[in-house]
């Protein structure tokens, strides 16, 4: 088993969660979500001497994938998120900031895949309901929930093609069946575990 490290960044205007997961000893690594600006993400690549294989996007809300052209690596997405990527209405950009269009093609994910970092399994798990495309990665007992699980609460779903109800089902029968000392990495907000969203998230009584 790789002997795994974890390192996360608060960045954007919208205070999201960036993570890098990473080999200590082969200094592989790879990313999650890509807010811009990057520069603190890029000085711990290199003060590590970190190799970067690819990135996931556990969806495409332009808060998520505004860094990602600061990177030339495979990135990996849902099938359902691929035209949110050149759409800044679907990705939410035309009303939050400048219009973001992505034109590199991405690696397509889907649910149940497994991707490897070295040896070490990365699941996909697909949560859609925040939209249709969000994923979930479970390494090891880590579970970073993207914007569908959250400390205390679940990710929004008033857009044209979100669903509480999908939300909802997507995070009780396939986030919270996990060991209960399971990490949750969220999007934005602080950490938790699914032990504790079982017992005192208001949403998923």
């Amino acid at each position: 088993m790789a002997n795994l490290g974890l390192k996360s960044f608060i960045l954007g205007p919208l205070s999201n969660n960036c993570y890098i997961v990473f080999d200590a000893n082969s200094n592989e690594g790879f990313l999650i979500d890509v807010t811009a600006p990057t520069e603190k993400i890029d000085e711990f690549i290199k003060e590590k001497g970190l190799k970067i294989k690819f990135i996931f996007l556990t969806h495409s809300h332009f808060d998520h994938i505004s860094g990602l052209s600061s990177y030339s690596v495979p990135y990996y997405i849902h099938e359902k998120e691929v035209e949110f990527l050149k759409d800044p209405s679907l990705n939410g950009s035309l009303y939050f900031s400048a219009p973001l269009i992505i034109e590199m093609s991405p690696e397509i994910c889907r649910d149940n895949d497994i991707l490897y970092l070295g040896k070490q399994p990365i699941e996909v798990i697909h949560t859609p309901g925040h939209s249709p495309g969000s994923i979930s990665l479970k390494v090891n007992k880590w579970l970073f929930s993207g914007d569908a699980l959250f400390y205390d609460s679940i990710g929004r779903t008033d857009f044209t093609y979100g669903s509480e109800i999908t939300l909802i089902n997507s995070i009780k029968e396939k986030l919270l069946v996990l060991p209960s000392d399971t990490i949750v990495y969220p999007g934005h907000g602080p950490f938790s575990t699914i032990g504790r969203e079982v017992e005192f998230n208001p949403f998923l009584q």
